[in-house]
């Protein structure tokens, strides 16, 4: 009985590090795929999603189409179709849908959301990388100013 409890608890174990190796493996793929197109001072918002996707439809895109109401003249977005772009669904080690990413001015990443994730959370999220930016910006004037 002890040897099976230990062998569930293994097997969670190991689930729960390739999961995070795997998470790992997309935040760094996508640092390295993410230094594309765009404005260099703004933020970017990569929503990706799937004609075939219901949680996209029904609960991210509505979401998303509330926070560009603040937001679209702060940040690039791109709304990528996975089963039109599977190449960019790869560079970006994108697995499921729908998936959002939020990147800073610099093109790092602060945030990759698998999953529906909410208004509030998606705020402040593209708020955080807003600032990321503004700190760097001021960063960069007072170097040059100097």
């Amino acid at each position: 009985m002890i040897e099976r409890i230990v062998m569930a608890l293994a097997i969670v174990v190991l689930g729960l590090l390739a999961y995070q190796g795997l998470l790992w493996r997309q935040r760094r793929r996508v640092a390295q795929g993410s230094k594309r197109g765009g404005r260099p001072d703004r933020s970017a918002l990569l929503v990706f999603t799937s004609p075939t996707c219901a949680p996209c439809k029904l609960q991210q895109l509505p979401i998303v189409d509330r926070v560009l109401v603040d937001w679209h003249d702060k940040i690039d977005f791109e709304l990528v179709d996975v089963a039109e772009r599977p190449d960019v669904a790869i560079q970006y080690g994108v697995w499921s849908v729908p998936t959002t990413i939020v990147l800073d001015a610099q093109r790092q990443v602060i945030a990759i959301n698998q999953g529906v994730v909410y208004e509030k959370k998606l705020r402040e999220q593209l708020a955080k990388a807003a600032a990321n930016a503004q700190w760097i910006g001021g960063l960069a004037g007072s170097t040059s100013a100097g």
